[in-house]
């Protein structure tokens, strides 16, 4: 069998647009998937049993079932209620919640090992219970989790290739498109998985010199 790349030079720009939106669907769910995941945690680690629960739930009905189901929910299902949103938003509000389930577990790992000296020194100066966790408990807990949410991290950006299901031409879509246009699925599709490999390189070499620097022992 012959291996040809060649032919992927007419299509640099149609790739490079798809990397780009790849990138782009990543880091906006990336930002709310860290965000719902905080609040989900706050409300696993509140004293109140309502919020407790309301937070195991969400956690769980995620973590049990498929993301392209939840993908397919939100860009199929919503419409019948009237609500409708465009495929890119789609993408990124799901794998945003998606991705919130896994950080939140993370991240409530992180506020439980943060030791109950912190709270009693913090008290001892005199802070109270919301500066306690806004000044210690909380930039203590993500430095402690900053590892296990880059993996978290990496996780998202390979799952955001499912998005080529909802018509979004990311990098997946449009290696999709060229395969079928030049009959070589083999090389593309080997190109692509180099392309991911890229990413989460890049993304795994950066996380690592941060986490050497923010790194805390307890």
């Amino acid at each position: 069998m012959h291996l040809n790349f060649n032919f992927l030079g007419r299509f640099t720009q149609d790739l490079l647009q798809g990397a780009w939106l790849t990138l782009v669907i990543s880091f906006f769910a990336l930002i709310l998937s860290f965000a719902l995941g905080l609040c989900v945690a706050l409300m696993r680690s509140s004293k109140s049993r309502v919020l407790q629960a309301m937070g195991r739930i969400w956690v769980e009905f995620l973590r049990n079932t498929p993301f392209l189901v939840q993908l397919y929910f939100f860009y199929f299902g919503l419409p019948e209620l009237g609500i409708k949103t465009d495929p890119v938003v789609t993408s990124i509000i799901a794998l945003g919640i998606n991705g919130s389930a896994p950080n939140c577990e993370v991240i409530r790992a992180g506020l439980l090992a943060v030791k109950t000296g912190y709270y009693e020194s913090a008290y001892a100066l005199g802070y109270s219970s919301f500066q306690t966790f806004r000044y210690i408990v909380l930039p203590i807990s993500l430095r402690i989790a900053f590892k296990p949410l880059t993996s978290n991290c990496i996780n998202l950006v390979l799952t955001s290739s499912v998005a080529f299901s909802i018509t979004v031409n990311d990098l997946m879509g449009v290696s999709k498109t060229i395969a079928a246009q030049t009959a070589k699925p083999f090389e593309v599709y080997i190109f692509i998985m180099l392309a991911y490999c890229v990413f989460t390189f890049i993304i795994s070499f950066v996380s690592k010199a941060i986490d050497r620097k923010i790194s805390i022992r307890l």
